[in-house]
């Protein structure tokens, strides 16, 4: 064990003094040598209290002095002897030896080193090669101190011959000997000189004071540079996590399968049997493993709203995968199906308190083939799949929600007929299946209680089923732009809550029936682009809420246009182009002061323009042209404050543009007269008036 393990292992701290082990890289160490004077010692040579030549007391006699310089060379002699022993064990692979018991007052003898070494010594023929160790106290070590005595007690001349035959083995006599031990003492002793000035200095004392502001300057700049901008960037922009990825789907877990077969046997009755449910090719099948293995929510058979989840997703996988809505939870997602886009829910409650007790009779009863789901305490009352892209027929499994009130299909990729369950939704309100690819709806009057349906932009086809006649409720019908023939009013002329009718763009044909006046509640009529002929009633003017009446491009409607109307003080929408329909323009249109749009362009009219049409206020587009009308443009109709568009080109108007009229075309702020047709024989300042005639 080396000196620096035994000391290392040691509870007790290591001698003073002497060669001194310690973490600068195993380099021995001393304390500064004795000193006679107060300055600080002269490192030109090898004596510390001046030249060779100075004596050491110039009071005391020659012999005194020389006595005392050989037993101060000898010393020196003797501690570089050390050091050179120490080196040498070094290179040969032995622990360094440490200076245990070295004071700052050692005399000429060696009883006062307390060196703790072991020594290999060439000795002389009288005297073995051989290791000894002592261990004893000195005078300077201090209590418990260990010390190690060279190889033999002997004194004096034996002393000097084995000091003599070290220095030869280590090549330390004469010659070039000499010179190398001249050259080594002075590294030792440059060694030395540096090890005590580093001796008890820190960190701080070691490193240039200006070279450390520096670094610390350069970090204080770099802390502000990423501090600042990331507290700016926090303040304009708080942060938001980035959204967490939905989870994976679950796989099948054993507690799962266990609820596989009380699911089956739960659902199967809506299924329509075991077969169906266990055959991998149907969306039955495909809605259990879903509902079982991959939905979030992880129903167990005990749930109320099992039976509609199921069901929704039986007509998911069945005309799926739909359109995306951004922002809006699809179907399938890990939440109550109340919340997916297009569903809305009520309570049961509520719902019941609405309908005054017809749905607890539909909900014990259940779909009229017997099939029963289990009614949840949230209930769905209204399904909007609009422009989806729903695709191929509509899924029968629809009917199964039977206590249904709203179902919107419009603008998607339907075909074909309505199947025979969807009609069990008797409790139906609303029905939009409007733009889709449709040809057959002869059961539609199964849904007794509606009240609203858009077939429009099918592929309908013939005259209108018998069925119709059932649906009393109806509120609003949209049937245009489908190819429908046949009387339609003899189907529809006893449907007294209508207050929507839109038949245009079909082929429909026979006369307009007198019960049009009988249903009062008409707001909106439009009946264009058929095969219509005759007149039109003049029991129209008992539809005292009607707003809009629309009959173009049917030629063979005509006669005079009803004074009727004049009745009508809520009309805002009239449109009678493209008929046949002649005489004059009735004056009694005035009347209908919330008038903003008439069009009477492409008919047979004649004789003046009413200036009584002044005082229609609201007037925004007036379409006269194409008519057989005389006279002069009135004045009054500058009255009209709020005219965009007036058009009286191939007329046989003539004379002055009233100037009244011409200042309607820069009004400031206000409306302005975009378009101002006449015919070319009227006099009218193109393009400052007039914007062109024809």
């Amino acid at each position: 064990m080396s000196g620096r393990d035994r000391f290392a292992n040691s509870t007790r701290p290591p001698p003073r003094g002497g060669p001194n082990y310690n973490d600068r890289g195993g380099r021995p160490t001393r304390s500064a040598p004795p000193r006679n004077g107060g300055g600080p010692p002269n490192r030109s040579n090898n004596n510390y209290g001046g030249g060779d030549d100075a004596p050491i007391d110039p009071n005391m006699p020659d012999w005194w002095n020389a006595k005392k310089k050989a037993e101060r060379r000898q010393r020196e002699e003797e501690r570089r002897m050390s050091v050179r022993e120490d080196m040498e064990r070094s290179k040969m692979g032995y622990a360094p030896a440490r200076n245990n018991g070295r004071s700052r007052g050692n005399t000429a003898n060696n009883e006062g080193r307390g060196n703790a070494r072991v020594v290999a010594v060439g000795g002389s023929d009288n005297h073995d090669t051989a290791y000894s160790r002592k261990v004893g106290a000195s005078s300077s070590s201090g209590v418990g101190a260990r010390h190690v005595s060279d190889f033999d007690d002997t004194k004096g001349d034996d002393s000097d011959k084995r000091q003599a035959a070290l220095r030869k083995k280590m090549f330390l006599d004469g010659g070039a000997g000499a010179a190398a031990a001249a050259g080594g003492d002075e590294r030792l002793r440059k060694i030395a000189t540096a090890e005590e000035e580093l001796e008890g200095r820190s960190l701080m004392d070691l490193v240039d004071r200006g070279t450390l502001m520096v670094g610390c300057c350069l970090i204080l700049i770099v802390v502000i540079a990423v501090t600042i901008p990331v507290a700016l960037i926090s303040e304009d922009e708080p942060y938001v996590a980035p959204p967490v990825p939905d989870p994976p789907s679950a796989s099948p877990t054993m507690a799962r399968q266990q609820v596989y077969w009380d699911i089956f046997d739960r659902v199967q009755r809506v299924a329509g049997g075991p077969d169906v449910l266990s055959d991998p090719n149907t969306a039955q099948n495909r809605a259990l493993n879903w509902i079982v293995y991959e939905d979030g929510m992880e129903l167990g058979p005990g749930k109320d709203h099992l039976h509609q989840r199921f069901v929704l997703m039986v007509i998911y996988f069945i005309s799926g995968p739909w359109t995306p809505v951004e922002g809006r939870l699809e179907w399938g997602s890990p939440v109550h199906e109340c919340e997916w886009e297009g569903i809305f829910c009520k309570d049961v409650e509520e719902l019941e308190a609405e309908l005054e007790g017809k749905i607890s009779e539909l909900l014990e009863s259940g779909r009229e083939d017997g099939v029963k789901i289990d009614v949840p305490q949230r209930i769905i009352n209204r399904l909007e799949l609009r422009q989806r892209l729903v695709s191929g027929e509509v899924p029968g499994e629809f009917s199964l929600l039977y206590y249904l009130q709203h179902l919107d299909l419009e603008n998607n990729q339907l075909v074909g007929a309505l199947p025979s369950p969807l009609y069990k939704l008797f409790n139906l309100q609303t029905l939009f299946l409007e733009q889709n690819q449709l040809t057959n709806i002869d059961a539609i009057g199964e849904y007794r209680y509606l009240e609203h349906l858009s077939v429009s932009k099918n592929a309908f086809q013939g005259p209108l089923p018998e069925s119709f006649k059932q649906l009393k409720y109806l509120k609003t019908l949209y049937l245009h732009t489908n190819a429908f023939t046949g009387q339609v009013f003899d189907i529809l002329k006893d449907f007294k809550k209508l207050e929507l009718l839109d038949l245009a763009f079909n082929k429909f044909e026979g006369t307009l029936p007198a019960e049009l006046g009988e249903m009062s509640n008409l707001t909106s009529v439009f009946l264009g682009h058929n095969e219509f002929k005759g007149t039109i009633p003049v029991e129209i003017g008992r539809c005292p809420n009607l707003k809009e009446f629309q009959i173009d491009a049917s030629h063979k409607i005509g006669g005079p246009i009803p004074t009727e109307f004049g009745r009508l003080t809520n009309l805002e929408f009239l449109k009678l182009d493209t008929c046949a329909f002649n005489g004059t323009l009735p004056k009694e249109l005035a009347e209908c002061q919330k008038l903003y749009f008439l069009d009477v362009n492409s008919n047979e009219l004649g004789g003046p323009i009413p200036s009584e049409y002044g005082r229609l206020g609201n007037m925004k587009t007036l379409g006269l042209a194409n008519n057989d009308f005389i006279g002069t443009i009135p004045a009054e109709l500058s009255q009209m404050a709020t005219l965009e568009k007036a058009y009286f080109q191939n007329t046989d108007l003539q004379g002055d543009m009233p100037q009244e009229i011409c200042n309607l075309r820069d009004r400031g702020n206000q409306t302005v007269l975009e378009e101002l047709v006449v015919p070319c024989d009227v006099e009218c300042q193109i393009p400052q008036c007039c914007t062109r005639c024809s």
